[in-house]
């Protein structure tokens, strides 16, 4: 039995309500992958660039943890708009991502991004469209 107008507006309100936390759940899944690249990235022997962002544990002006150990992703909702940022608190790590002078850039971040774009557009459509075939069918 088809439904009818107005059970359909009401689905559709639903679909609203809910959108919000399906997006929140399916942003942090979707950076899950980009952290862990991000971490990849500034660990010896697993980066893929030529030195990775690392400070020897030997260092006495090391100060713990490691970069790659505060790497991490966050949900941030502000009115309708939900964001994954992705970072770490590190002071050193704008000079590791863009480089300097004296050392070339290695971008663990922006690399990870792009490198799981695909995935992040797709973990999302598939949380808004499971949303949405919920809320419509019966």
């Amino acid at each position: 039995m088809p439904i009818t107008i107005e059970e359909l507006r009401k689905r559709l309100r639903n679909v609203q309500k809910e959108t919000i936390p399906r997006v929140e759940e399916a942003m942090q899944t979707a950076m899950n992958p980009i952290v862990a690249g991000a971490k990849r990235d500034c660990t010896p022997g697993q980066s893929r660039y030529y030195r990775a962002p690392y400070s020897d544990d030997d260092d006495p002006g090391r100060q713990p943890p490691h970069m790659r150990d505060t790497i991490e992703g966050h949900v941030i909702t502000e009115k309708n708009v939900v964001s994954g940022i992705v970072g770490t608190w590190k002071d050193y790590a704008i000079y590791v991502h863009e480089g300097t002078q004296k050392m070339p850039p290695r971008p663990f971040l922006l690399d990870n991004i792009i490198d799981n774009r695909d995935n992040t557009l797709e973990v999302l459509s598939e949380a808004l469209g499971e949303l949405i075939q919920e809320q419509t069918t019966e």
